[in-house]
């Protein structure tokens, strides 16, 4: 009897085309980090042009300050919104109405340098802020439901990848060599779409996620359809028959709520490591390392390698271990990064051993709370409680992001 196939092209292209979506989140973190100074430019410009007057150093950074700040907001939004979109339309469509979003978005940042409208470009990244907060919170749902137990760590893990892989991209294209001048960043802007559209066509070809289809809609014809397609089999009663004894096991738990999940005892310690684990993944001090223009390139692409192979390693080394051990690296690096910072007045050679713990402390993220907090999620959550546990852990993601860029800037 042959050993059925794990990795069936159904199910790479259901990844592919979730993974396609979460790399709007990398790109619109970073893309403005190059080229801030054109657009600052740009913003004093259209400031004369409709006032005549010349806007003051405090009234720019104040709108400037906006523009970046308002994605992480719009990020929050987005996550909250999306308990309540996964379970009125389901990952795949909640997913579809979330390009649209961001299809909308993109277009009013890309107008807004031509009308000279400062306004239309902040909305705009409040759009796509809240597109992005929907892609992290439906994409970690539909990815864990789709994809079989034993790679689930490794499929999971797509969202961190994605994200970073947008996150190098953004900070490449965005440098003044490439886009980031005075007369191309709209082109940054265009190329923020790109996710969307991408990911809208794929999900045309793709299936619901089963779970979805079975244990809220009640839809067994349409979740055994999307499992044999994405198993690339007829025999799915394994799979079928345990989501039916969940379905018997949680009868009465068919809609968590935010509320439930802090005043119902078992709920308790799962919400607490979700909330912890993703406040972790933003306090563990790596927003001081990617904050920078060319710098952060190499930081980029060390962060997608390692990524990748945290995939791997995750089904194998578990979730748990490979977060402790990422952490407990991270501060080791900051450490150490801490005293050659204090030692380089005394022995000007240490500056290079500084780069060498910066790139270290990033393999350290990237192996533990940089891919493990959008893994784990899901997983340790009831099919009933999943929705409102993954908008209350990436709400704290995305407030977290925004507390570091307020408290630490």
């Amino acid at each position: 009897m042959t050993e059925p196939k794990i990795f069936t092209k159904e199910l790479i292209l259901t990844a592919f085309a979730t993974g396609s979506g979460v790399v709007s989140f990398g790109w619109n973190t970073g893309c403005l980090n190059s080229a801030q100074e054109s657009i600052k430019s740009w913003i004093v410009e259209s400031y004369y042009h409709r006032t005549g007057h010349t806007l003051s150093k405090y009234v720019l950074t104040l709108i400037w300050s906006t523009t970046v700040a308002i994605f992480a907001i719009g990020g929050a939004i987005g996550a909250f919104a999306a308990s309540f979109i996964s379970r009125r339309y389901g990952r795949r469509g909640g997913l579809l109405k979330a390009n649209l979003l961001g299809i909308i978005a993109a277009t009013f940042m890309s107008l807004s340098k031509f009308i000279h409208s400062p306004e239309l470009l902040i909305l705009g990244r409040l759009i796509i802020g809240i597109e992005c907060g929907l892609y992290t919170g439906l994409c970690t749902m539909y990815l864990s439901e789709v994809s079989p137990r034993r790679i689930r760590g490794m499929i999971g893990s797509l969202t961190g990848f994605s994200a970073y892989l947008g996150l190098m991209s953004a900070e490449i294209f965005s440098t003044p060599v490439l886009l980031g001048t005075n007369s191309r960043w709209p082109l940054i802007m265009v190329i923020a779409a790109f996710p969307s559209v991408t990911q809208f066509l794929l999900l045309q070809f793709c299936y619901e996620s089963p779970r979805f289809l079975l244990m809220n809609r009640g839809d067994e014809h349409g979740a055994r359809q999307a499992l044999s397609a994405l198993r690339q089999r007829y025999d799915v009663e394994d799979e079928i028959n345990e989501m039916k004894q969940e379905v018997e096991h949680l009868k009465g738990e068919s809609h968590v709520t935010i509320k439930e999940l802090f005043t119902q005892q078992v709920f308790r310690l799962p919400i607490a490591v979700a909330i912890v684990v993703h406040f972790s993944m933003r306090f563990c001090g790596i927003n001081a390392i990617i904050v920078g223009p060319y710098a952060t390139i190499g930081v980029g692409v060390i962060i997608v390698l390692i990524t990748l192979v945290s995939g791997t390693l995750m089904d194998r080394a578990g979730r748990r271990t490979l977060h402790l051990f990422g952490l407990f690296g991270t501060w080791l690096c900051s450490l150490l990064l801490t005293i050659t910072f204090i030692l380089t007045h005394y022995a000007p050679w240490l500056k290079f051993l500084s780069i060498a713990f910066v790139y270290t402390f990033v393999i350290f993220f990237a192996i533990g709370p940089g891919s493990v907090p959008w893994v784990i999620l899901p997983e340790i959550f009831t099919q009933g409680a999943r929705p409102a546990a993954t908008s209350v852990a990436v709400v704290t993601n995305w407030m977290s992001n925004f507390a570091v860029g307020l408290l630490f800037p």
